[in-house]
């Protein structure tokens, strides 16, 4: 060959690099098995971009050949994600790395890469349009072996060649069955609807009890606060929450922190379409979820009323426990009109729940759910609510003998029995029948355990009696220091407190036979263990089972531990309902909570009739309608169809064009902003809340008069605006699209010519905007 021939063949060949031979872009890993009976992963691969290149990785030394293997799947994966340098980087940390047996228990030398085609370089471009198509749709999809793909939350596998290149499939039970094919994931549909939401909440006196989180866009709010993929979800896709909280806030403002850490993971378990009562399932799974959550920390006697909300494309799914409700308005004005989507059960005066929670022992006492007092019960209701045998004949004091069963027995004989009851109605001598029945069970069952067992019997019964909520109560009953402890040692307390509950349990275990509150004693034991373990110190331990003294507005809520163990008074079970959104109508969602639960459907329809596309007005108007309260909230989420103010083509045409608007606006600037403003004509020190309820009334006046908006404008902007003379009062001349922020510019771009915008909060304080031209 000449010189000129072999500088030609070189050309491409980088200096440092020999000549190399065999097929190209393909990726091979093998085990190389040495003499020294070690083994190791050997990564090979040759490139031609930007020069020709072999590529010869190797692996440590292992005295294991699934070592090896574990060694070579890593260096393909990182070889294939980052090249070279990142394979490299991958070989000496591997030096460093011991696999446990638990990591090598599904490696598999069959997932080595072989042959394995570097992803852009195909010589074919049929080959190429065949390696587009081969991803799937959407955000989550990580590597699980060299031809498969996997969405890490759904456990959905995608395959990507061979004989079901491009079928979806799962794996069966356990990971470890056979692979079954199923459908391609949901394709998700935009629906043409805007959505406003808005809360309002308003403090009277004393502490804010209620809580409101508006997640205007989930699939965001899941893929940068948990690093979670939302993709298969119908569009607009939005959350909503409101608590209110029952003897301390506490509850309320964990579960409206954590709310959407449960509920997120959850939807994303799914890529295929979701039915409405999965949907369903899963708000009410996340109440519970966080129902045990509060009901293990630090704060367990608090408790809410908790109201979810999600917006899927054309679906509205809610769920609740508590004192909530959710309304459905349709129409506008006067031709407004309003259904119930969800009404909560759980109110004191409902004559079927006051039977269940008087039965596992509440009672109502100056309108508020206790426990039940036996001293302010007649004989016959107090033998029918007595918590446990012991009860229903012997005082706490009385002595445990057969002598005193059957004296106590012979008393309360006289007075219950149903033949002394002649003055009774058919009602109350029911009552009395039952109660004597009872008082006979009773004296039978108390009599068999003494004869069995004295000593057991008086152990059960210290059981029964005790006050296992306050952690000097609990000590007591199993025997263990009360003194708040650390986190540090809690493990240490917990531990001695699960053997001490154990040996109790020991002690009256041979009355399992005999009485019916034996699972309620097992119950106590527990519930002591759980208050030893919980973490609380000196100063916060009289503030917290001060609380066991509260009685509760309701009787279904979230958390209140108190009254939900060992007899259950209060019930967390949540209700849920959906409805499809039309895509051609404006409607509103009240979401009410607490007070505002309260309010009659007539006055919330009245209140913000005028307000049908204007959401905070509307939150504000209603919590207005609870005014006794001392703390009151609400949401409202306006849904209308996508530019229903002005069609394009129908826009009034000015010189400024389509994409600019003239407008004038009224500010009211509040405490929380911060920021120094150039244009303010004055800071008048308001609180938010002030503010708000300042806003409301002005928006209102303006639309019952609309000329007053220069004189109102000039008396309470505190915008410079406001000095400007005559009808220029307040105008901001024409705004470009972009020019004002983001909620300020969607505000003002969808009003019609003329109309007033809803309450709109910004960098500077709250606006009431027209629209001019």
């Amino acid at each position: 060959r000449t010189a000129g021939d072999h500088g030609c063949r070189m050309a491409n060949i980088h200096p440092a690099c020999k000549p190399v031979s065999g097929e190209f872009h393909l990726l091979n890993v093998q085990i190389k098995e040495h003499v020294a009976k070690s083994f190791t992963a050997l990564l090979t691969c040759n490139i031609k971009v930007p020069y020709m290149k072999a590529v010869n990785l190797e692996g440590p030394p292992r005295a294991g050949r699934r070592e090896a293997v574990k060694d070579g799947m890593e260096l393909g994966k990182k070889f294939l994600a980052e090249g070279e340098a990142g394979a490299r980087s991958v070989c000496l940390k591997l030096k460093k790395t011991k696999w446990t047996p638990q990591q090598l228990v599904n490696v598999d030398e069959k997932d080595l890469y072989t042959n394995h085609p570097l992803p852009g370089f195909r010589d074919s471009q049929e080959l190429f349009a065949k390696e587009a198509e081969l991803f799937p749709p959407g955000e989550g999809w990580i590597r699980h072996s060299p031809t498969m793909l996997v969405h890490q939350h759904s456990h959905v596998y995608f395959v990507q060649s061979g004989e079901k290149a491009g079928k979806y499939c799962r794996q069966g039970a356990g990971g470890t069955g056979q692979w079954v094919d199923i459908e391609a994931p949901h394709a998700p549909q935009d629906y043409d609807i805007k959505v406003r939401a808005a809360s309002a909440s308003c403090v009277r006196r004393g502490t804010k009890f209620d809580r409101a989180v508006i997640l205007n866009d989930v699939t965001k709010i899941a893929r940068l606060s948990l690093k979670l993929a939302l993709s298969f979800v119908d569009r607009p896709a939005s959350g909503f929450a409101l608590f209110q909280g029952l003897r301390t806030p506490e509850a309320a403002q964990w579960c409206a922190e954590n709310f959407h850490k449960k509920l997120l993971p959850r939807l994303a378990e799914k890529i295929h379409v979701y039915k409405t009562e999965e949907l369903q399932e899963i708000l009410e799974a996340t109440l519970s979820e966080l129902d045990t959550e509060v009901m293990k920390s630090a704060f367990p006697f608090s408790g809410c009323s908790a109201l979810l909300a999600l917006l899927l494309g054309n679906r509205l799914v809610v769920a609740g426990v508590g004192d909530c409700r959710v309304l459905l308005l349709e129409g506008e004005g006067k031709a407004s009109s309003a259904s119930r989507l969800l009404d909560c059960e759980g109110h004191l005066e409902d004559e079927e729940e006051q039977l269940r929670f008087w039965q596992a022992g509440g009672m109502v006492v100056d309108g508020l759910l206790h426990h039940q007092q036996a001293e302010k019960l007649d004989d016959a209701k107090r033998i029918l609510c007595a918590p446990s045998v012991f009860d229903v004949l012997l005082a706490p004091d009385d002595e445990l003998d057969v002598k005193q069963v059957r004296g106590a027995y012979r008393k309360l004989a006289l007075k219950v029995h149903p033949d002394k009851q002649k003055d009774k109605d058919s009602v109350e001598l029911k009552a009395y029948q039952y109660a004597f029945a009872r008082l006979e069970e009773s004296k039978e069952r108390l009599e068999a355990m003494i004869e069995e067992d004295l000593e057991a019997c008086k152990q059960m019964r210290r059981v029964l009696h005790a006050e296992v909520h306050t952690r000097s109560g609990a000590a007591s009953l199993l025997g263990v220091d009360w003194t708040p402890a650390s986190d540090s040692i809690l493990e240490e307390i917990e531990k001695d407190a699960l053997k001490a509950a154990k040996e109790l349990k020991k002690k009256f275990s041979k009355l399992q036979a005999f009485v019916p509150d034996f699972r309620q004693a097992e119950t106590i034991c527990d519930e002591a263990v759980r208050t030893m373990a919980r973490p609380c110190t000196l100063e916060s331990l009289p503030r917290t089972e001060a609380l066991l003294k509260e009685g509760l507005q309701m009787s279904r809520a979230l958390g209140v531990r108190d009254m939900r163990s060992p007899r259950s008074v209060v019930v967390m079970e949540p209700k849920s309902a959906a409805h499809f959104v039309s895509t051609s109508a404006t409607v509103r969602f009240a979401l009410l909570c607490g007070p505002t639960s309260a309010l009659k459907d007539e006055d919330l329809i009245q209140r913000a009739a005028a307000h049908a596309r204007r959401p905070k007005a509307s939150a504000l108007a209603w919590n207005g309608l609870a005014a006794e309260a001392a703390s009151s909230a609400a949401v409202c989420i306006s849904i209308s169809p996508s530019g229903k103010a002005e069609a394009p083509a129908k826009r009034q045409k000015t010189a400024q064009g389509a994409d600019t608007v003239r407008g004038r606006h009224i500010l009211l600037r509040h405490q929380q902003v911060r920021q120094a403003d150039a244009m303010l004509r004055r800071d008048p020190g308001r609180s938010v809340q002030e503010t708000e309820e300042l806003a409301l009334k002005t928006l209102e006046t303006l639309l019952k008069t609309p000329n007053q908006f220069p004189k109102l404008c000039r008396e309470l902007s505190d915008c410079q605006t406001g000095e400007h003379p005559g009808q220029l009062c307040g105008d901001l001349g024409w705004i470009a699209k972009g020019q004002m922020d983001a909620p300020l510019d969607e505000a003002i771009f969808s009003l019609a010519v003329n109309e007033f915008s809803d309450v709109i909060s910004g960098s500077r304080g709250l606006h009431i905007f027209q629209r001019l031209a």
